[in-house]
């Protein structure tokens, strides 16, 4: 999964699956238009997926995209979001469990409207990256940058801070003057539906759940 559109280290996670046979599906959900080493995100396992929920960096009101090279996986898709029904001229005869998750006409033609604009949009986003790393060095705070191999969309920004007490601080100040900033996702371990479900070693995780705050980031800015 490309975290804030930022492209992970996909082609030693392919290694990896490939050497134990397990096939790769690749979260590219939040990371429309970034790539890593000149490739698109969401191309490098045998699926793909692409979000176009109404908070990404292009949309088409929710739904999305699945990614493949192999034409029989693509129609099983196909056939499965679309009520896994079997043609037949009368007969409603259904050969798997199905799904209703087609894209309305109306949704589609919005979208391909948004990818159309799709490299504009990912220059803006960069450049306000870049507006953002520029402030944010001066003045001691790390703002979380695309790494040597990586072409960023840069979908939602981030910095990180010291410690909790910082974290705590900067959002209490910053929302109490009407900017909108908010700590990272929460862990699933600590919502009440899962919290007992078993765990491994989750050290790196509370590390940054305890400093990383997401920050202004839309297009238009």
């Amino acid at each position: 999964m490309h975290t804030f559109g930022h492209p992970a280290k996909i082609d030693r996670i392919k290694e990896i699956c490939q050497k134990y046979k397990i096939d790769l599906v690749e979260d590219a959900a939040e990371s429309v238009g970034s790539k890593y080493k000149g490739k698109h995100t969401g191309t490098f396992g045998r699926v793909g997926i692409l979000s176009f929920n109404g908070n990404k960096i292009i949309t088409s009101g929710g739904g999305g995209m699945i990614l493949t090279d192999e034409k029989k996986l693509g129609d099983l898709a196909k056939h499965l979001t679309t009520q896994a029904k079997v043609s037949h001229r009368w007969e409603y005869i259904h050969d798997n469990i199905g799904y209703n998750f087609r894209m309305p006409n109306l949704n589609a033609a919005l979208g391909l409207a948004q990818l159309e604009q799709l490299d504009i949009f990912v220059t803006k986003k960069r450049k306000l990256a870049q507006t953002y790393k520029s402030y944010f060095n001066k003045i001691g705070i790390e703002f979380f940058t695309e790494s040597k191999d990586a072409y960023s969309n840069y979908w939602l920004n981030a910095i990180i801070l010291n410690d909790r007490d910082e974290r705590d601080q900067f959002l209490e100040q910053t929302n109490k003057s009407g900017v909108m900033t908010r700590p990272i996702w929460r862990l699933m371990n600590k919502l009440p539906m899962f919290k007992n479900c078993q765990k491994g070693n989750l050290d790196n995780a509370e590390w940054l759940e305890d400093r990383v705050v997401n920050i202004p980031s839309s297009v238009i800015l």
